[in-house]
Formats: structure tokens, sequence, C-alpha cells
């Protein structure tokens, strides 16, 4: 039992040294680039690769040695379906997190469950990553066409969206997600149309939901919010409940709603701790410690180039208490300009919570 608390309190000791370390590269002035961003994906990757006993068995099955690797290429990416079946972090094996987030998964099929040792950690990258590409010059409002926190307290898509109504001072945030309750979701712009809001209002929503509202109004109903500076944010996919469209079409439909027509998308998954943005046209950009990789379907080794398909690797460098280098079940591109779109799911991928439009090829 002394051993296990040394370990536990050895790893709690490194992960707090290591959410330092990331925040110091943040602020500082010079800014996170390519080198300190592999400097710090190195050591990163070495610490998960000693503590966390799931990673560590996976790097020793691929022949790999952790203080061989030099490169950020050269580092094994685990397959996201592993927190299916394993607790997947840096803690000695009987440890469990004030906090779990869940994924929705299929209906009989295993959720993935990421557990969290500082939620607060997750709520401080969330709000900084969105901020990376949205100004808070401006007063803001959130909206969520997502289940309640009440309904959902563990996803966390929904903790993440309840953060940002916190962070906007919203003292009852409950009140602002609207899955089942249209009307209310209209009197809540109307009542903007009224006070003669001028800020930024984000409404954020899986894209089946926002698909089925927003076909529902009349052109008259979104006539009297043509004054909002409304910005719509579509995640989540179809899961089951519509016909699968290109993200062109879903864009194309929602497109109705706000003033300028352009549609944004979030990127992420239970399984990370920061997303990706789209202001538009499904393109998505990543923090700057996030970096967004694409690999051969077939061969964990093999990476393809800027334009080519294939399986999208991520690394999330705020993912330090669990693993930040993770092979989703996403097929996606990369483009020269640092964005990259998600393609769709490649065959015998779960549906899942992450975002899973299939797009133009």
């Amino acid at each position: 039992m002394h051993a296990k608390n040394s370990i536990r309190m050895s790893a709690q000791s490194q992960v707090d040294d290591l959410r330092s370390e990331l925040r110091a590269l943040l602020r500082a002035q010079e800014g996170f680039d390519l080198i300190q961003r592999q400097r710090f994906s190195l050591k990163l990757f070495r610490f998960q690769a000693e503590f966390n006993q799931v990673y560590s068995d996976y790097v020793r099955l691929r022949g790999i040695a952790p203080y061989e690797v030099d490169a950020i290429e050269a580092i094994p990416f685990l397959p996201v379906e592993t927190f299916q079946r394993h607790a997947v972090h840096v803690f000695p094996s009987n440890w469990e997190g004030d906090y779990q987030f869940k994924s929705s998964g299929t209906t009989g099929g295993l959720p993935s469950i990421h557990h969290i040792d500082e939620v607060n950690w997750y709520n401080e990258m969330a709000l900084r990553g969105f901020g990376t590409f949205f100004s808070k010059n401006t007063h803001r409002k959130f909206l969520g066409l997502l289940p309640g926190y009440l309904e959902r307290s563990d996803s966390s898509l929904v903790h993440m969206v309840r953060n940002f109504m916190l962070d906007s001072g919203v003292a009852e945030p409950e009140a602002s997600f609207f899955m089942e309750n249209w009307p209310a979701l209209e009197a809540q712009l109307d009542a903007c149309v009224i006070e003669n809001y001028t800020g930024d209002i984000f409404l954020i929503g899986v894209t089946h939901a926002l698909l089925q509202w927003v076909a529902s109004l009349s052109d008259a109903t979104i006539a009297r919010w043509s004054q909002l500076n409304l910005r719509v944010f579509e995640t989540g996919g179809m899961k089951g409940k519509g016909p699968e469209y290109v993200r062109s079409e879903v864009h194309r439909r929602l497109g109705r709603l706000p003033k300028n027509g352009v549609i944004g998308s979030e990127y992420g998954m239970t399984e990370l701790l920061s997303q990706a943005w789209s202001k538009g046209k499904g393109l998505f950009r990543t923090p700057p410690w996030m970096q967004v990789l694409v690999g051969a379907l077939d061969d964990p080794g093999e990476w393809k180039d800027c334009g080519q398909q294939g399986r999208l690797h991520i690394i999330d460098l705020a993912n330090i208490a669990s693993c930040a280098f993770l092979s989703t079940g996403d097929l996606g591109r990369c483009h020269d300009d640092g964005t990259f779109e998600v393609l769709g799911r490649y065959d015998h991928a779960e549906v899942r919570g992450c975002n899973l439009m299939a797009f133009d090829l």
C-alpha cells in the first residue's frame, strides 16, 4: 500500500509539474513553436510510457523503446477504442478519477470512459482553446441544443458547453439547454431581439437535433432573428437519427439560420481534453497544444502527406494524466495551411460522440 501511494504521489507530482510547464509555454511571449512542441511532446510521451500501464504495455508490444524515440512521428498512438475496456491513466490500477467522462456509444455498445483527475484543468484548457479562435471582446451567450447537464453530466461536450455558460456569467446554465424544448430556445432568441442584444450568441448543438429544429422553423420565424449575431456550431453527427448527409449539405440546410449563412463545427471526443474548431466549410483548426497527423489505415508507422486521406491521429498535450497520443476512428486529411477535414468513419469504427459527418470527396 505504501509503495502504491508513493507511485500515486510521484505521478501526481509530475502531472502537476507538466501542467505548470505547459501553462508557462503557452504564456511565453514567443509562443508555442514547433521545437517547443516537439520537446514537450517527447517529454510527455516518456512520462506516460512509464507511468500509464495500459499505454506502457501497448508501447512494449509495438517493440518501441521510449528513450530511443526522438521525433513525434516515431511516437506510438494508442487506439481510442482502448478506453472502452481499460482505465487509461498514469496512476495505480486501483485509482479512479473524481470525475469520469463517458461516450454515448451505440445501443448495446461499450462506452469509452475517460478518468479525469482534475476537472478544472479540463475547464481551463477548453476555455483557452475556444478563446484561441473566438474573441471575448464582446458580450456573449451560449445556448445548447444538447441534453441537459442533469441528464448527461458525464458527457464531455455537455460539460464543456455548461462551463462556457458559467464563464459567460450565467448563474443557472441548466436553463440554457434545449434538447427537448424547442419553444424555450425560440423564446430565448426572441428575448434577445427584444432587448436588442448585440453580443455573439453561440448555439452549439448535435447535428441531428439542429437539422430537425431548423427544418421545423418557418421563414418568418427565422427572419425575426436576422439582427442577431447568431453563430451556429454542429457536432456529433446523426447518430442513427436520420440520413447521413455530406457536411456541405448539412451546412446548406442549417445556413438558413445565421444571418451570414456560415455554420461552424466542433471536433472533440471523450478521450481528449481539447477541441478543434471550424469557422466554416468543415475546415478545422487546433489550438497550439493540439496537433493532427494522418496515418495509413493498415500500418501504424506510415504517415500520409498533406492532402492525402487516412486515419486521423491526435496529439493533445493537455491530456497529461491519461494519454496524449491517440489514434482515432475518423478518416480525414490535412492541408498545407494547417487546417484539417473529417471525412467520415473507417469501416467497423463505432458510431460515437465525435463529429461523424462525411464530407464531399
